[in-house]
């Protein structure tokens, strides 16, 4: 049995597992229509609420999230503009990939010549 973490989602399964893959698909059929991952939705919400009190919590915050979500973040927000303009759900899976691999290569600065080029088919749904 092999236990992995999604990092889109979040959902800890056992991909050789039936019902896990039945409950994975679910999840990402939901989130490819627009949903976001509650660790999302709470950064977000953390966010927005440190800039508008803009009382220090972007401070406070720092400590409390991880780089690997703020990719996160991005990446659902990318996806959420090109769901806007007409994006495939069914590219869901791909895009969050291909993106996510574009938000690591932007952040170490290696790979992001073919991390640009492996996103380059969905641009026309930017905006």
């Amino acid at each position: 049995m092999s236990v992995d973490t999604c990092r889109i989602c979040g959902l800890l399964h056992d991909p050789s597992d039936e019902e896990d893959r039945k409950i994975h698909a679910e999840i990402h059929k939901k989130l490819a229509r627009g949903s976001q991952p509650i660790k999302v939705r709470d950064f977000s919400k953390a966010f927005g609420w440190a800039v508008a009190f803009n009382d220090g919590g972007l401070d406070r915050m720092k400590d409390h999230y991880d780089p690997e979500l703020g990719k996160l973040v991005v990446a659902f927000s990318w996806w959420s503009r090109a769901l806007s303009n007409g994006v495939p759900e069914k590219d869901f899976d791909r895009y969050m990939d291909a993106h996510l691999a574009f938000a690591d290569s932007l952040v170490s600065g290696i790979g992001q010549v073919e991390a640009r080029a492996a996103i380059q088919k969905w641009g026309r749904f930017d905006g």
